[in-house]
């Protein structure tokens, strides 16, 4: 009896000891489960609740307070007047400083920025709505923000019967929501009314735009919610960081007597370097001759002059005209103007190539492909058209036209269509090819090379393109981009007025369409302005992923632009 005392004094201690060690061991798999919201007080879509509440919010796991608090709106704003409270950093109070509003529908939105304590983000935002008065606001608006980056992204809305012309860098909004990674937002319990929207990645956390910091999204339209219409959607932002600045031309130098260098404050457009009249150089006594403006390749900040002689010793003025950065911004007209010394030093530095597009040894490339040449100078166009030879394996060239966008950056188009799966030579007569001053080539060999895609496999995507505003006008302007980032193709195509649109000659895979309707016939998307207000162009993103097969043109992929 004695021992059975002892076994079973055992097997109970093994049994508790098993128990207390149940789940991972130390070294096991991360936790990588978010928090989410469990439970709440006052319960989802309460009414008659009291104007003193005190809100309880009970998350599944502890959570990092400070990335909590920070993480949640309350509709209508209101403002810094609230209480925190914590128990065990998993149950959340809040008070309000003065008592609700009456008859109000409030929103109380958790974002996505809330985080456990090994950072896990909550998936989705949550949101608890609830009303002083015996019924719910039941306005909706909802869509999706789309750019670079978008994790964390606030969307807001601002109530135009309160203020006609809402400035985000200055008044708080009315109602708030933010979004996590996939950009989707949804604004719930509205109370009926015209809304202005904006997308805003609130960096320092302020609930107002900052245009130095803050990235920004603006809608094409302003959003009414009435008894016939009590939802909106898709309602969609593109979010970018603004350029509020205007460039400089901050410096110039001349390297040799042949060439001045110019640095701008940041990066600026290449269509202005081609303007004869952008550029002089003038001196008290003589003007030097513009021969070339370039770009530097990896910095479109610097552009490349190449000049007349300069006299030695001279001082010089670089006048600037018509000058645009990236955002289109002018050029500061009182830093449109630098001075520089003329250089005694000979040009003798041998021009370089640069590089190739398609790059070399490249596989894939389409028949009908463009070839362009980049060197570090300005080139004698006449010895590298006569020179470039582009041939196959057998010896059959082909023949194309050449342009220039600078001298520097030449473009070969061929006249027929390359061969389908073939690999192509490009070489060049270093020997025979100079610079503008006639200095030759550096390299010693120039032979670069190619393959083209198996025609046999292409296929194609196509369907009816319709808009729900008849009366707009404008260039549509569509992109099929590749949904494998290992493997990047983009093919683009204008389409004047609705009707069919047709993506052809695309190497199988999957692709998402996205557009915009230029209706201010820019050639370009326009993200309009917060204030004073500017809307920004309609864009579409089609929902689905679009796969095509070899010999499988995929054919019903209709359009519906939204309105």
């Amino acid at each position: 009896m004695k021992h059975a005392v002892i076994i079973s004094s055992l097997l109970t201690s093994f049994i508790l000891m098993t128990c207390a060690n149940q789940g991972y061991p130390p070294g096991g798999p991360e936790d990588k489960s978010p928090p989410f919201v469990r439970s709440t007080f006052p319960p989802p879509d309460s009414t008659n609740v009291s104007r003193d509440l005190m809100v309880i919010i009970e998350f599944s796991e502890p959570v990092i307070p400070r990335t909590a608090e920070e993480s949640i709106f309350i509709t209508p704003f209101s403002g810094d007047n609230l209480r925190f409270k914590w128990r065990h950093d998993r149950q959340l109070s809040i008070s309000f400083a003065d008592s609700l509003l009456a008859l109000r529908t409030y929103v109380i939105t958790i974002g996505a920025g809330a985080k456990d304590r090994r950072n896990n983000m909550m998936k989705n935002s949550f949101r608890l709505a609830f009303s002083t008065g015996p019924t719910l606001d039941s306005g909706k608006i909802e869509g999706r923000i789309f750019g670079e980056k978008v994790e964390g992204a606030q969307v807001w809305a601002y109530d135009l019967s309160q203020n006609a012309f809402p400035n985000p860098a200055e008044l708080f909004p009315l109602y708030v929501t933010q979004v996590g990674k996939d950009g989707i937002y949804m604004l719930t319990n509205m109370a009926l009314g015209t809304y202005r929207l904006f997308a805003v990645l609130d960096q320092n956390v302020n609930n107002l735009y900052d245009p130095n910091f803050d990235w920004l999204g603006i809608t094409h339209r302003d959003i009414p919610l009435d008894s016939t219409n009590l939802s909106a959607a898709p309602l969609n932002f593109r979010l970018a960081l603004r350029d509020t600045l205007a460039p400089r031309l901050e410096s110039a130098r001349a390297p040799d007597n042949r060439h001045v260098d110019l640095r701008f404050s940041e990066p600026m457009r290449t269509d202005f370097l081609s303007d004869p009249r952008t550029f002089s150089v003038i001196s008290t006594e003589d003007t030097l001759k513009i021969v070339n403006a370039s770009h530097e390749r990896r910095n479109a900040a610097l552009v490349h002059l190449t000049t007349s002689a300069q006299t030695a010793e001279k001082q010089y003025a670089v006048q600037v005209k018509n000058g645009l950065d990236l955002s289109g911004s002018s050029l500061i007209s009182d830093s449109s103007r630098v001075e520089f010394v003329g250089s005694s030093i000979p040009d003798t530095v041998r021009p370089v190539y640069r590089t190739m597009a398609p790059k070399d040894s490249s596989i894939n490339v389409v028949t009908d492909a463009k070839l362009e040449f980049f060197f570090s100078k300005a080139m004698n166009p006449e010895t590298v058209v006569r020179h470039l030879v582009v041939a196959d394996t057998l010896g059959d060239t082909s023949k194309g036209q050449f342009t220039w966008s600078d001298q520097s950056h030449i473009i070969f188009t061929p006249l027929s269509p390359y061969k389908s799966k073939t690999f192509y030579y490009v070489t060049l007569r270093v020997d025979s090819v100079f610079d503008f001053f006639g200095l030759p080539l550096a390299d010693t060999l120039f032979q670069r090379r190619f393959t083209t895609v198996n025609v046999d496999t292409f296929s194609a995507i196509s369907g009816q393109l319709d808009d729900e505003a008849p009366a707009a006008e404008g260039t549509f302007f569509l992109k099929a981009s590749s949904a494998d980032p290992k493997n990047p193709r983009i093919y683009e195509q204008t389409v004047e007025k609705v009707g069919k649109y047709l993506f052809k000659q695309m190497i199988p895979g999957k692709y998402v369409i996205e557009l915009y309707r230029d209706e201010d016939h820019n050639g370009a998307y326009t993200l309009g302005e917060a204030f004073p207000f500017f809307p920004a162009e309609r864009f579409y993103v089609y929902p689905d992923t679009i796969e095509i097969r070899s010999r499988w043109p995929d054919e019903g992929e209709n359009i519906v632009f939204p309105r």
